[in-house]
């Protein structure tokens, strides 16, 4: 590859590379070069001290993945579990080094956008090896890197996808630049239309049906993706504890209409139909009467990532509130012309922790400050997938209480 500038353009034009894995392991490592390079020649991402290769490539391929992650080790990716041990790359489960093939080479692709040419990336089946859920969120990274793009270079590129997955279809409805199209057998013309509010509303209950049909999942309408994340990694963190299907609203209207959209549905599909809403505080406190089977709560505090400093999402990044605010004095003396420091500052003074204000804009600089690299989501899933129900807790500052007693033993005891 390095001495024939054509031979991947030749060879994936006939469907063919051998060890193609090894060879979007070198993709990935193009992709640094190639953003490193733009990172020097974009002072505004240059300066911007919580964007690097990490936080903005690396982290991305990582929340396609439950149990391992890509790190870098100096010159070198390894792969690592959830202990931290290193595994060999011929170890992880085909569907992991699926998505890990698959998210290098389509951020290779980004990463290599020609603005003077209309470049074109075709996906056949990507969803193969790939269980329900995965095939769903390989949509979402799909979707995050076309809304990256700069408005003028997103005219210049298209994705041509061929699926017979059902949740990737319907995770793809909820980008406005999707198009559908149904290819019949001995038809050689392809009709697309653009996907419609009715499907995007219908999507996320119907976009699973193995897992759902499987699990008997109950349906968790969130508000917006933030949520989304954290509810499916406390999923995954909870090893089965926790029941619950997260459906996507973008809004707080379109909570409101998923709400109300599927309550008689549920009735007409169930004997014993039941699906749960959690909103985010935004300093109201006031309860929330059901719609028909939908339970419907609020968090007690302003949002999901309010969570992050309660005792037990301290206690995953590997320490407590006394030891942070100790840890964000020492980082506050240091980078005394950071835009964010009064805010931090504001932040540990606060009797509340300010549970009750918008803290979304410090949220990843919290775990950073604690001196954990993991994404923030993960941090308050795996707090959220720990919780033990049976056990009280009086603290103010603890994660029921955040979250609402009611709400996490519904939720998460399924009463």
């Amino acid at each position: 590859m390095e001495r024939d500038q054509n031979w991947l353009r030749s060879v994936r034009r006939k469907n063919q590379a051998e060890n193609f894995k090894a060879v979007s392991a070198y993709l990935l490592r193009n992709v640094e070069i190639t953003y490193l390079r733009r990172l020097q020649d974009t002072p505004s991402l240059r300066n911007d001290p919580e964007r690097n290769f990490r936080t903005d490539k690396l982290d991305k391929i990582n929340r396609l993945l439950s149990n391992i992650s890509v790190e870098q080790v100096r010159a070198e990716f390894v792969l690592r579990n959830t202990l931290g041990a290193d595994i060999p790359a011929d170890q992880i489960s085909s569907g992991e080094s699926e998505a890990i093939a698959l998210a290098s080479e389509i951020m290779y692709f980004f990463e290599t956008v020609d603005i003077n040419k209309f470049n074109v990336l075709l996906l056949d089946e990507p969803d193969v090896h790939l269980h329900p859920d995965l095939q769903a969120r390989l949509a979402q990274f799909i979707i995050g890197e076309v809304d990256g793009l700069p408005p003028e270079v997103r005219q210049t590129v298209a994705l041509c996808i061929a699926t017979h997955s059902t949740p990737m279809v319907c995770a793809f409805t909820s980008s406005d630049y999707t198009s559908i199209g149904t290819k019949h057998f001995d038809v050689n013309t392809v009709s697309q239309a653009a996907a419609n509010g009715q499907l995007r509303k219908v999507a996320p209950f119907f976009g699973h049906p193995l897992s759902l049909s499987l699990s008997q999942d109950i349906p968790l309408i969130l508000e917006g993706e933030d949520d989304e994340r954290v509810w499916q990694q406390a999923a995954r963190s909870a090893q089965g504890r926790i029941r619950l299907f997260p459906i996507l609203a973008t809004s707080v209207d379109q909570q409101s209409e998923l709400e109300s959209f599927c309550a008689p549905l549920l009735s007409t599909l169930y004997d014993s139909p039941i699906a749960y809403s959690l909103r985010d505080g935004d300093g109201v406190s006031a309860d929330l009467n059901p719609i028909g089977p939908v339970r419907r709560f609020r968090l007690r505090c302003y949002a999901i990532e309010n969570a992050l400093i309660t005792d037990e999402c301290l206690d995953i990044l590997g320490t407590n509130w006394e030891a942070f605010k100790v840890a964000a004095g020492q980082w506050a003396e240091d980078n005394k012309e950071h835009r964010d420091v009064a805010f931090v500052t504001e932040l540990v003074q606060a009797p509340d922790r300010m549970r009750n204000k918008k803290i979304k804009k410090i949220r990843q600089l919290i775990c950073s400050i604690a001196g954990s690299k993991k994404p923030w989501e993960v941090v308050v899933g795996q707090a959220i997938g720990a919780i033990n129900i049976s056990l009280e807790t009086n603290s103010p500052m603890s994660l029921m209480d955040f979250i609402g007693p009611e709400a996490v033993k519904t939720l998460l005891g399924g009463g």
